[in-house]
This record gives C-alpha cells, structure tokens and sequence, in this order.
C-alpha cells in the first residue's frame, strides 16, 4: 500500500497575464491566464496510475491555474489551454504533460483536470495539469505558448520559479570560454571526434533584417538571433565544417530552437552574421567560424547555446549566453 503523498511547494511566480488561445476550433480567443501554484508530488505519488514506458519513474508536478475568458465568444473545449502550458526543467527539457480525469483516488486528488466543456464569455475556470520530470532536476518555468512549429511559438508567456535559471546555467560556461564537444563526424572522417569550440556571440537583430527571405514556404517575421560559434580541428586530418547542425539555443521561456542555415539569408548584408565563406573542411590546426540564425518569440531570448552531444539522444554542453 502506497504511503502519503508527500508533495513540496515551489517557489513559483504566480499572477494573470492576457494571452491568445488557439482552440480546437482552430480559432484565437482572448483570455486571462494565471498560475495559481506548482508543487512538486512525491517520487510514487502515481503508482497505480497507468502512464507510458517513457514515464516510469520520472516524478508528477502538479500545475494548478485559472483560465478567464475575457472575449466576447463561447471557447469550445477550454481544457486545451492546458496543451499549451509547459513546465521546463533545470535539464532544459519540458515535462511530458499527462492527463488525469479520474483515474485512482489518489491520482484525482493529486491533481485532476477539472475544464468545463465551454466557456462562456467572462466566465472562469480553475484547474490542475500533471507533469513528469526526470527525477533529480529542478524546474526553471512554467510557460505559456502561442503557435509553433518548425521556430519557436510566435508568443511566449513565463512564469520563472526562483532559483531555476540559475540552477539550470550551473554547469555551463561562460560565453567566450572554450569547452570540448563530441561531434559525429561520419565513418569515413573519424566517427564521433571531440572538438575544443567557443562561443564568439549572441547577438540580437531585427525583424527587418530578414524581410523577404522565406524558409519553409514561410516568410520570416520573427526576432532573429545570430549566434557565432568557433571550432579548431586538433587533429592530424582535414575534418569536415558544418558543425552548426548541432547547437540549440535553448530560451527564457523554456524553448530548444533548432538554427537557420546563414545560406537562408545569402544575398542579404547582415553585419552580425556575415556570409558563409564556403569553408567545406576545417584543416588540421585550422578553425572555423560559423553563424547560424535563430527566430525567437515576442518576450523570449536565448538563455543558453547548447551543442548536441553526439551518441546522446538529449544530452547538451554549452555555454550561458550573452545577448547583444
């Protein structure tokens, strides 16, 4: 027989912000969303709760947060708020979200989804989504997302929990230090090889800087960032560039970007991220620089650049990032 469920307050922000929710009607309707508390539930609080392989053994947060509709039309299905909070944790990664409508008894009183089935206008509800952390991290924020895709949402709303975002850059390094990355290079150049890199910049453009320029059918509208990261082959072989594939910048709001080639954007003059110089091989000794773009959210930026670890499906190195 399970014993209490001994659950832990966090130290989260809380307090109403106005946000646009898509709803399964595909349409945006106004609404007031607030974070009324995060607590972090005991390590077996859901034994007896069937959840996926994936699950088995990471630990349930519990969100609670009211939702008011402050438009002038009925919202179908309004538990879809839920689908687009997130809560990140110090690993950078977001909690797999689970539903519980019931389940055991113990489960219910945990923390149960208790969204009606519209919601008139002016009307509120409060409610409680469940999510699962890897066990022995912390939580950086709870966040709110408009949009997506194949960049970051087009609206990013943060609710930080005190002491997460400095929690999570503890074992980064400062921009400018060099650190070594595990980069695969192929079988035929060596498999995986380890590289000293640095991180020259981080520096914020315009939206303007990439007008008319379309990636993915779509145009760009969305704040870039130009990150410039330097790599030096230490071996004996030339290696080939394209090192740029494996950085993420990982955001305020909790989001993992993936970058834009600078070959998106060739034919425009971008000061902070000039031209590729068709660099193929990075010679032994050599290095290279290379910049990649970012877009980001109304209300986000980068918070830390991470380099894939290769042979690790999640695993990052980086350093803290400096905007400027």
């Amino acid at each position: 027989m399970n014993g209490p469920d001994h659950r832990a307050e966090l130290p989260v922000e809380t307090g109403a912000r106005d946000v646009v929710h898509t709803a399964i009607d595909e349409k945006t309707y106004p609404i007031r969303l607030s974070v009324e508390g995060l607590v972090r539930g005991s390590d077996d609080a859901l034994d007896g709760v069937r959840l996926g392989d994936g699950l088995k053994g990471k630990v349930p947060y519990y969100l609670t947060y009211e939702v008011t509709n402050t438009g002038k039309k009925e919202i179908p299905a309004p538990y879809e708020v839920f689908r687009n909070l997130t809560v990140t944790g110090t690993d950078w990664l977001p909690g797999t979200q689970v539903r519980l409508t019931g389940g055991t008894a113990r489960a219910s009183a945990s923390c149960e989804d208790s969204a009606p089935d519209t919601l008139a206008p002016g009307a509120s509800y409060t409610s409680c989504g469940t999510y699962m952390l890897t066990k022995g991290v912390g939580v950086m924020a709870v966040t709110h997302l408009v949009g997506g895709g194949i960049g970051p949402a087009s609206q990013v709303t943060t609710w930080p929990v005190e002491g997460g975002f400095a929690e999570a850059a503890e074992d980064v390094a400062a921009q400018g230090d060099a650190i070594t990355v595990r980069w695969d290079a192929g079988k035929e150049d060596g498999g995986i090889v380890e590289l000293p890199a640095t991180l020259e910049s981080v520096r914020k453009g315009s939206p303007d800087d990439l007008a008319g320029t379309v990636f993915d059918g779509a145009e760009l509208h969305r704040t870039p960032y130009y990150v410039t990261i330097s790599y030096r082959n230490p071996g004996e072989t030339d290696l080939s560039a394209g090192q740029a594939d494996s950085v993420r910048v990982i955001t305020e709001g909790g989001q993992q970007i993936g970058g834009i080639p600078r070959s998106f954007a060739d034919g425009l003059d971008i000061d902070a991220c000039p031209s590729e110089e068709g660099e193929d091989v990075i010679p032994p000794g050599g290095t290279v620089e290379e910049c990649t773009v970012y877009l980001t959210a109304d209300g986000d930026e980068p918070f830390v650049v991470g380099f894939q670890v290769a042979g690790e499906e999640e695993g990052l190195t980086g350093w803290r990032a400096k905007v400027s």
